[in-house]
C-alpha cells in the first residue's frame, strides 16, 4: 500500500521522516494567512498567484516559489496513485488554512476513500521522532460530509467579502477540532474598529510602546500572546515593517525592512535595532487615530481585497463585522457561542 502524507512544512516533514513514517511526504509551505486566496480552476493556478505574492512580500524569487509549488501540486493532483492520503496538521491558523485548501481540492477531485486526518495539539516540528507518531494513533477517516464541510469553508474564505466565513462557522465543525478557534483568530486579523490595525499589528505596536524594545522583543512577545502561534519570523517582521514604513509611520528606529533570507550580519543588525513609537503611533495606541483613514490600506484578507481609506472591520467588543462605508454591522458573533 502506498501512502501520501501532506504536512505543513519542511521541519515537520523531517520529523515525520525521522520517525520512519512510510510514504511520500509533501510539505505545503505556504503562509495562507497572508495575501490573496481567490477562486482558481486548479491548485497550480492559485499557486501562480501565491508565488507572485510571496515574491513581492518576502523577496522570494518568483521562479523558485512557483517551481516549488508546482512540484508540490503535481504530487497532490496525482493522489489517485496513492492508496492512502493522510493530512498531518497542527492546531494553529497556519495549518488549518492549509487543511481547508487540501480538503477543497480533494472534494473537487471526487475522491472519497482512503483519506485520513491527523490533528496535533502541539507543533510537529518540536517533537522527537519517538514521540510524534502518537498523534497518528488518533487519526480519523475523512468522510464525504467532512470533505464537503472543509470545501464550503474554503469557498467562504475565497469569497470577496468575509461574512461567509462567520456564517459557515455556525454550522457544525466538531470533527475538525481546531478550525473554529483558528478561524476566529483569523477574523481578528481584519482591521479593528477604532485603530484600523489587525490584532498582530496592535500587539506589535503595544510592545514597541514599552521603552527599550527591539524587533527581537516584538517577535517573542507577539508569539507569546497567541494561544496557538501561527506566524514565523518573516511574517512577524513584515508586520513590524508595515508599521515602520507606512506613509505616516507608527514606529521609528528601523533603517531598512527585514532582510528575509539575508546574511546573518544584516539579520542581527535588524533584530537589535532600538524601537520607539512615533507621535502618530502613540496617537493610534491611545485610540485617538485610525491608521486606515490616514495611511490607507492595500491588503488581502483571504479573498477580501481591502483598498483605499475604508475597509471591513472587526469589532472586538461587540464581536461583529462592520462593512466598509457604513455604521450597520453584519453577522454579529459571540465568541462563547460560535467557537470555543
Amino acid at each position: 500500500m502506498s501512502d501520501l502524507i501532506i504536512t505543513n512544512g519542511d521541519s515537520a516533514a523531517e520529523v515525520l521522516t525521522a520517525a520512519g513514517l512510510p510514504g511520500r511526504i509533501v510539505p505545503w509551505r505556504d503562509v495562507l494567512h497572508e495575501g490573496p486566496l481567490v477562486p482558481a480552476p486548479s491548485l497550480s493556478a492559485l499557486s501562480d498567484i501565491r508565488a507572485k505574492f510571496l515574491s513581492e512580500r518576502f523577496g522570494v524569487p518568483f521562479a523558485e516559489a512557483r517551481a516549488d509549488f508546482l512540484a508540490r501540486d503535481a504530487v497532490v493532483e496525482a493522489h489517485a496513485l496513492f492508496d492512502r492520503v493522510a493530512i498531518w496538521v497542527e492546531h494553529d491558523l497556519y495549518d488549518q488554512l492549509q487543511l481547508l485548501q487540501v480538503l477543497h481540492h480533494l472534494h473537487g477531485s471526487g475522491r472519497s476513500e482512503g483519506l485520513f486526518l491527523v490533528q496535533a495539539d502541539d507543533f510537529i516540528a518540536t517533537q522527537m521522532p519517538e514521540t510524534v507518531l502518537r498523534f497518528g494513533e488518533a487519526a480519523i477517516e475523512l468522510k464525504p460530509a467532512m470533505l464537503a464541510t472543509g470545501a464550503a469553508l474554503w469557498e467562504a474564505l475565497i469569497a470577496p467579502t468575509p461574512e461567509g466565513v462567520l456564517q459557515r462557522l455556525r454550522s457544525p465543525t466538531s470533527a475538525f477540532r481546531f478550525l473554529r478557534p483558528a478561524l476566529g483568530r483569523f477574523i481578528e486579523e481584519l482591521p479593528a474598529t477604532g485603530s484600523g490595525l489587525p490584532r498582530s499589528s496592535w500587539v506589535a505596536l503595544s510592545v514597541v510602546g514599552q521603552n527599550g524594545q527591539t524587533p527581537r522583543d516584538v517577535f517573542s512577545r507577539l508569539l507569546a500572546s497567541e494561544e496557538a502561534a501561527f506566524m514565523g519570523d518573516w511574517s512577524v517582521f513584515r508586520v513590524l515593517d508595515d508599521l515602520a514604513f507606512a506613509s505616516e509611520p507608527l514606529v521609528a528606529g528601523l533603517e531598512t525592512p527585514y532582510p528575509c533570507g539575508g546574511e546573518p550580519e544584516a539579520v542581527d543588525a535588524y533584530l537589535e535595532r532600538p524601537l520607539v513609537l512615533t507621535k502618530f503611533g502613540r496617537t493610534v495606541l491611545r485610540g485617538e487615530a485610525d491608521t486606515v483613514a490616514i495611511n490607507g490600506i492595500d491588503r488581502w484578507w483571504a479573498g477580501t481585497h481591502m483598498t483605499g481609506h475604508d475597509a471591513w472591520r472587526w469589532d472586538s467588543i461587540g464581536r461583529r463585522l462592520v462593512p466598509p462605508g457604513g455604521e450597520a454591522v453584519a453577522v454579529p458573533v459571540t465568541r462563547e457561542q460560535d467557537w470555543p
